[in-house]
């Protein structure tokens, strides 16, 4: 079991660092096109309508696959009242219940992304922007995004399962360093 939480932590480092670099990028891509919308529109007075359409369409693609990194690091929304009062074996126990919900849920909703996707590229419906593209590739961001978040909710529970050291949630770590 320990070989499998190795291999899928190697697994989830590689892809961490991804969607990291893939996020920056399209952060940077978002800005600068609003940016270079608004000088154009400066200098030329004319605008673009992508320029204000492209960026929320993007969007899905920077939360859905930043959510997993998120729960891996233990920086997503959580309520930390019981788990900072408990004693470690039942908070780890906590963290393997809160992990195992969290995988069940992301293979639900990456299963219930994948029927919208296929429903979307089934019936080809396409943006009404000025550059039109394919409607399912923004709805392909809902199960791509679960299954990382699943990925990374299994090597918590994997983690809280076997009590790995590393298994203790990263802001203990960032309290512990004196931050």
């Amino acid at each position: 079991m320990r070989s499998v939480l190795r291999a899928l932590h190697g697994v989830n480092n590689v892809l961490e660092t991804v969607i990291k670099v893939l996020a920056g990028l399209l952060v940077a891509f978002m800005v600068v096109t609003v940016f270079g919308g608004a000088v154009t529109r400066y200098i030329t007075g004319i605008g673009y309508n992508v320029v204000m359409e492209l960026p929320p369409m993007l969007m899905p693609w920077l939360v859905f696959p930043v959510a997993g990194i998120l729960m891996r690091g233990g920086s997503h929304i959580a309520v930390d009242f019981l788990p900072e009062r408990l004693s470690p074996k039942p908070a780890r126990a906590l963290r393997a219940l809160v992990s195992a919900i969290a995988v069940l849920a992301g293979i639900t909703f990456c299963f219930a992304g994948y029927e919208a996707t296929a429903l979307f590229k089934l019936v080809g419906q396409k943006t009404e922007m000025e550059w039109a593209f394919p409607i399912w590739w923004l709805y392909l961001s809902f199960p791509v995004g679960f299954a990382i978040l699943t990925s990374f909710a299994l090597e918590n529970l994997l983690n809280a399962l076997l009590g790995d050291p590393g298994a203790e949630a990263p802001e203990k770590d960032y309290e512990q360093a004196g931050a």
